[in-house]
Parts: C-alpha cells; sequence; structure tokens
C-alpha cells in the first residue's frame, strides 16, 4: 500500500510545479490558475468520504483500482485540454480519483496490529512525502521534451499503478466481520457519514485534523512571501528550504513515530506534536536570520511529521471496526476543506496583519487543537471490535469456572 501511495504521489507531483503554466497557456488568469487547485481539494472534500464508505461496503481493493482509472484518465484529459473549463474539469475528475487515500489508511488499519497502526500510517505519509521529492524533480527532466509530455507520462503512472493494484493488492476488508457488525454498512452514505459523527472522540480528532491542516497549509502559502520580504528569497531559495522541510517530514513518519509510540502513548505524541507545530509557526514569525528560520522550521516540520499519521491511527482506534474506511476518507476529506480555506485565511492575513500574521494565527490555531486533544488521551489502542472479542472471552472463562457451569 506504500508502495501504491508513493506511486500515485509521484505522478501527482510529477505534474503540479507545471500546472500554472500549462492553465496559462490556455487563457488562464492568476484567478484561473487559483481555481485549478481548488477544484482538485473540491473533489476530495466531496469524494473521500464517500470512496472510503464505499470501500467498507465493497472492498478496498475495487475502489483503489478504480480510483487510479480515473485518475489516469483526468490525467489524460488534462493533457489533451483545449480550453481552461476542460482542464478545470480534469482537475475536478483528477480530485475524484485521487480520493483514494482513506480507503489506503483503511488498508493499513485493516493488517496492522494496534501497536504497529502509528508505523503503518507513518510509512503511508513518508510516501506521500517522497512522492512529492520525486514527482516534481521527474517533471522538471520532461518538461523541456513539450509541454504536454509530464501529463502523458504521469497518465501511464497511474496506468501502471493501476495494474500493480490489480495484480498484487490483497483485499483486506474482513466482508464477516463488517455483515456481522452493527449494521453500519446499511443505508445510503449520507446516512453513513451521519452516524460516524455520532462518535463525539471521532469528531474532535477530524476537527482537529481541520485545524492542523488549516494552520499548516496557510504556512506553505505564505511562507515564500515571507522569506522574499525578509531574505529577498526567490523561487529556487524557497524550493531548497522545502525539501528540507519535506525531509524531516519523512524521517519522521518513516521510522520516528513508530519508534517513540513504543515508549509513549499515541495521544501523548501528538498532543506534543502540536504544541511543537504551535511552537515552530510562533517562533517562524520571529525568524529574521537563517539559523532561527531553520530551527523553527525543523521544530514545525518535526511536529507535523507526528501529527499526521497519529490522528489516522486515533481514528482507527476510534471508529468502529465496520467504518474504518468511511472515517478515515471523511477525515481526509475534512482536511481537503482545510487545504481550500487555510490559503486564502493565510493570505488575507498576511494583507492586513502583515508576513508575520499568518503565523502567529496559525500557531494560535494549533494550540487551541492541542487543547481539544487533550480529552482523547481515553482512546484505548484496541479498536472496539477487538474489545468485544476479548469480552467474550472473559465471560466464556468465567462461566467454565463457575460452580454448575456448563462443560466446555
Amino acid at each position: 500500500m506504500a508502495l501504491t501511495i508513493l506511486i500515485d504521489f509521484t505522478g501527482f507531483g510529477l505534474i503540479l510545479p507545471l500546472l500554472p503554466f500549462w492553465a496559462q497557456r490556455l487563457g488562464a488568469n492568476p484567478v484561473g490558475v487559483g481555481l485549478i487547485l481548488t477544484v482538485y481539494a473540491l473533489a476530495q472534500f466531496i469524494f473521500t468520504p464517500l470512496l472510503g464508505r464505499l470501500s467498507d461496503r465493497y472492498g478496498r481493493k475495487p475502489i483503489i483500482f478504480t480510483s487510479l482509472l480515473i485518475e489516469g484518465a483526468s490525467l489524460a484529459l488534462s493533457a489533451i485540454a483545449w480550453s481552461l473549463p476542460i482542464l478545470l474539469l480534469a482537475r475536478f475528475i483528477g480530485g475524484l480519483g485521487a480520493s483514494n487515500i482513506g480507503s489506503a489508511q483503511a488498508v493499513v488499519s485493516d493488517v496492522t496490529a494496534p501497536q504497529e497502526r502509528a508505523k503503518g500510517m507513518g510509512l503511508i505519509g513518508a510516501s506521500i512525502g517522497l512522492g512529492f521529492v520525486i514527482g516534481p524533480a521527474l517533471g522538471g527532466v520532461l518538461a523541456p521534451l513539450g509541454p504536454a509530455v509530464p501529463f502523458w507520462a504521469a497518465t501511464g503512472v497511474a496506468a501502471l499503478n493501476a495494474l500493480l493494484v490489480l495484480l498484487f493488492l490483497p483485499e483486506t476488508l474482513n466482508r464477516q466481520a463488517v455483515e456481522g457488525g452493527s449494521g453500519h454498512t446499511r443505508g445510503g452514505l449520507l446516512a453513513g457519514i451521519t452516524s460516524v459523527l455520532h462518535y463525539p472522540v471521532v469528531v474532535r480528532l477530524i476537527v482537529i485534523n481541520l485545524i492542523f491542516t488549516i494552520a499548516f497549509t496557510a504556512m506553505e502559502a505564505t511562507f515564500p512571501l515571507f522569506t522574499q520580504h525578509t531574505f529577498r528569497w526567490g523561487a529556487a531559495q524557497n524550493g531548497y528550504i522545502f525539501t528540507y522541510v519535506g525531509i524531516i517530514i519523512v524521517i519522521m513518519q518513516g521510522g520516528l513515530v513508530g519508534q517513540l509510540v513504543k515508549r509513549w502513548k499515541e495521544q501523548a505524541i501528538m498532543i506534543a506534536g502540536l504544541v511543537m507545530l504551535a511552537v515552530g509557526l510562533t517562533l517562524l514569525a520571529f525568524s529574521t536570520q537563517l539559523a532561527i528560520l531553520l530551527i523553527a522550521l525543523g521544530i514545525l516540520s518535526a511536529g507535523d511529521g507526528a501529527v499526521t499519521p497519529l490522528i489516522s491511527t486515533l481514528l482507527s482506534f476510534a471508529s468502529p471496526a465496520e467504518a474504518q474506511g468511511e472515517t478515515l476518507g471523511l477525515a481526509q476529506g475534512v482536511g481537503g476543506l482545510g487545504r481550500i480555506v487555510g490559503p486564502v485565511a493565510a493570505g488575507s492575513a498576511y494583507a492586513f496583519g502583515g508576513p508575520a500574521m499568518p503565523f502567529i494565527a496559525g500557531g494560535s490555531l494549533v494550540l487551541l487543537a492541542a487543547v481539544i486533544a487533550i480529552p482523547t488521551m481515553t482512546i484505548h489502542r484496541q479498536p472496539a471490535q477487538e474489545k468485544v472479542e476479548e469480552s467474550q472471552k472473559n465471560v466464556v472463562t468465567i462461566e467454565a469456572s463457575s460452580p454448575g457451569g456448563p462443560r466446555l
């Protein structure tokens, strides 16, 4: 699954730096260029919970396979787009195809023991980070061959990924457990999503994910403006800095998170990560020297690397066993909403409050998220289904040992 996500985000990263220029070639102004990213995030906000829900009903493999085919079709349509509306349509379809991250995380939840869950989610996060490192580099190599070449290459990557999923990814959904559950998978999609919201801890974690995503994407959106104002940096210097951020996040998610949760609870690491992110964002606002800037970015990157996989891990513990894909998909969809709101809010804060204001506001928001996260300390590592099975075993043991009880 980590390999599937790596290939998926490599294909996405391959075209990401080129999309603005492709849109300008079709007559887009700056607003149109912004819409290219907005419609993609909007589609993910709409469809990620639905695909997660469908993966709970019909299985992980068919949903992931179909979404990759859709993504490949959207990339091909982007390559032949003859007008801006067609490109916008293609990117919206691409957002639908890329809405499989909740289903992918559900695969991890299906096949990992509770004590290994954070490590598995961390590998998914590290794969996303590596995809964003490898993809843009490939795009830069292919771009001189022609403006449409990277899009066709990304189409081929998506098709290859779908083939690998079809041939090698086993189905991980336990259909007997789902059918024997609480009936959560019955009814309409909207009813299923609504039912997930009946779990207060799930709602709390989704809100934390939304706040955290808004703050982090706000930083990403305005950081180049901040460095241009403070250090007179251009695209090249900011590219190096974002690579530095990406490497720290990949290291954190790829290995350190799994080691840390063996010593401390997932909730404690998540709260510590939120506090680190808040401190890093606040320190970033006052980073007028390169050394302070690197320290601030290191702190907030380590915090992000801890928080991202652990929110998914705790959601998998707090949600019903038969609704893992739906819950994780809903969280990712709400994260897509955060990626829409964050840049817009950051731009407004920058315009009205100055270069440091987006970081100060983001740090305050993340600190609020840390406070909201405190009640999640009651979440048990074992999913609900394992708790039921353990309690049933205890009942059998008591009956077998009680005087006059059945001989088992």
